[in-house]
């Protein structure tokens, strides 16, 4: 018989989350492997506006999972839209630590993620200005949990 015991902590949201192009990263059975990091991205976002799902689907090619992580970047400057402008016609691997201190690698070579994200400011000064965004996907494994990669 198997079992699920329950949890000690089951704590949600995401921490942090780094943008890997596909191209400088690998997991494999000995863990993940990042040949370079100049390209990657750490992206800060305001405190609890991270988000992660992933859905899985039974179709008749086999299972695929829709995999979408989002979340918020405060403020519309010079430089997030240099950043952003890079990352959009790209192809990802995110890289993310959960609330409970487990990282995460969603997204590879051959089943990327994409990128999009919306600018707003609101309607008044008390509204937030800045970028909702969201890496996304269909792929054909799940997220893999990896040691600390850095």
């Amino acid at each position: 018989m198997k079992k699920i015991n329950k949890p000690g902590d089951n704590l949600g949201g995401l921490l942090k989350l780094w943008a890997v192009p596909v191209s400088d990263c690998y997991v494999d059975a000995s863990g993940i492997h990042i040949i370079g990091t100049s390209n990657i991205y750490e992206l800060y976002c305001s405190p609890d506006s991270m988000d992660f799902s992933e859905i899985s689907n039974k179709t008749d090619s086999g299972l695929s999972y829709d995999t979408v992580i989002s979340g918020f970047i405060p403020q519309d400057n010079p430089t997030v839209q240099e950043y952003l402008f890079y990352i959009l016609p790209r192809k990802w691997s995110i890289i993310f630590i959960d609330g409970n201190g487990s990282y995460k690698i969603a997204g590879n070579s051959s089943y990327p993620l994409r990128f999009s994200y919306e600018l707003k400011t609101g309607k008044d000064t008390s509204s937030l200005a800045g970028f909702t965004f969201q890496f996304f996907g269909k792929t054909k494994t799940p997220s893999a949990f990896i040691n600390n990669p850095f």
